[in-house]
């Protein structure tokens, strides 16, 4: 009888081994395979060559009174969600797939109930510390107890542990991959900064952090100015080649969207999202509108699936709008 019962413990574990194959992987994809293979150039939207430097204005409606993004009260700064990179990071070409940022790889159980993310050890904050697997840990423990209560909620039960410096293991309570997918889009927020800050209560000053810009100065509630950073650990990787090429980013606030467009008709500031038929038919007409559209910016708007989409209008002339110097899938208007 114990013979019988050994052998029946062993043959479910041997089967329990089987049935959860561990792979490997560079990006993922939340549907279908990732569009960019391993150790692809660029994205292949942007251009590579893409001349740095420059300024753009761009335009925020209201007001801001903090630098961060994740508290419960107040109104963060417009870009602020962009002062962190993640361990992936998506492509705008395709839906739902993840490329690594923060992260080199991953391996992970076919059922997505665990996986194991291996960080770049390059990865830096802006004051040159590494970012770790502790970092990961840490944020992931912030958001669970100073987060908002949906995120609580959704991943009650999973757990985030660093296994090694450069290593970070995630436990899934309920396996699945989008939710694995998700936790890869979580910034991560060095430890030693945010130890002494609550993740949700504002921040009267721009927090230590680790994306392409950083904040280098303001004037509260007006506008707030980011600069590129020079040393940016990950400029030179794939999903970054050819992006963010403008040295200076500045926003300007104003109170509500029609004071923003007539600040835009006088040249104020440099792009425009319109997305409303009647007004992209009507209120662009002048002479800052009316001399320079031309044949060639006609043709690039003369379709319908376009020209029933959003609009972009820009005063400005420049290569490298919004990181692609290749042309844009809405149409630009050039005031410049």
């Amino acid at each position: 009888m114990i013979v019988r019962i050994l052998l029946l413990f062993i043959a479910l574990f041997t089967f329990g081994a089987q049935a959860q194959a561990i792979k490997e992987s560079y990006a993922f994809a939340v549907l279908g395979e990732p569009r960019y293979a391993f150790n692809f150039n660029h994205f292949d939207y942007v251009n590579p060559a893409a001349p740095k430097g420059g300024q753009i204005t761009l335009s925020a409606l209201g007001t801001f009174d903090n630098f961060n993004r994740y508290a419960l009260r107040g109104n963060p700064g417009a870009r602020t969600e962009q002062l962190y990179d993640t361990l992936f990071t998506t492509s705008d070409d395709e839906p739902g797939s993840y490329y690594p940022l923060i992260a080199e790889s991953a391996r992970y159980a076919d059922d997505y109930s665990w996986v194991e993310v291996a960080i770049n050890p390059r990865a830096r904050f802006h004051d040159g510390s590494p970012i770790t697997a502790r970092d990961v840990e840490f944020t992931f423990q912030k958001f669970m107890t100073e987060g908002v209560p949906q995120f609580r909620l959704v991943y009650k039960g999973t757990t985030v542990k660093a296994i090694a410096p450069l290593t970070v293991r995630i436990e899934l309570a309920k396996p699945g991959k989008e939710d694995m997918l998700s936790l890869f889009s979580l910034p991560v927020f060095p430890e030693k900064y945010w130890k002494d800050h609550k993740l949700s209560d504002p921040l009267a000053t721009p927090p230590l952090a680790s994306g392409p810009y950083r904040i280098t100065s303001w004037k509260m509630g007006q506008n707030i100015v980011y600069s590129r950073v020079k040393d940016y650990w990950a400029a030179n990787l794939p999903v970054n080649r050819g992006r963010w090429n403008f040295d200076t980013i500045r926003y300007d606030y104003y109170l509500d969207d029609n004071v923003a467009f007539e600040a835009f008709k006088a040249g104020a500031f440099d792009l425009r999202m319109e997305n409303d038929a009647k007004n992209w038919a009507t209120r662009y007409t002048g002479k800052n509108f009316d001399k320079n559209t031309s044949s060639k910016m006609s043709k690039r708007t003369n379709q319908p699936r376009i020209r029933a989409g959003w609009r972009l209008i820009s005063n400005v002339r420049y290569s490298a709008i919004a990181g692609s110097g290749k042309q844009s899938p809405s149409p630009l208007t050039l005031n410049g």
